[in-house]
């Protein structure tokens, strides 16, 4: 919700607009936003336009740092990644002990 409209209204990698205004979202967009607005109730398909796509943004932001969790899942779970995901879901104790580790671990202490 931070960034000017000017900047989503250009084509990126998620989705294009039309000189008439019309909006449609790429492949990558899809896989990117699908699940994130149907969080809020949101099919991705009847958003047609910038304004519907800023739309669905506030809408669907109170699921943000659900979404962001999910994406920070995939992958190897170093601890770096499971502090992202600690931060994501607001878990303060994991969050803390993984600062520790993390610390140990930039002082050259050994975990085992």
């Amino acid at each position: 919700m931070g960034r000017p409209m000017e900047a989503d209204a250009k084509d990126n990698a998620y989705f294009s607009v039309d000189s008439k205004g019309l909006l449609a979202f790429t492949e990558q967009g899809i896989a990117e936003y699908r699940s994130y607005f149907g969080k809020a109730g949101i099919d991705i398909r009847t958003i047609k336009s910038v304004e519907g796509f800023r739309k669905a943004r506030q809408a669907a932001s109170p699921f943000f740092d659900d979404h962001l969790a999910a994406k920070v899942k995939k992958g190897e779970k170093t601890l770096e990644r499971r502090l992202l995901i600690a931060i994501a879901e607001s878990n303060e104790d994991e969050i803390k002990r993984l600062e520790r580790l993390l610390d140990a671990q930039d002082k050259g202490i050994k975990l085992v």
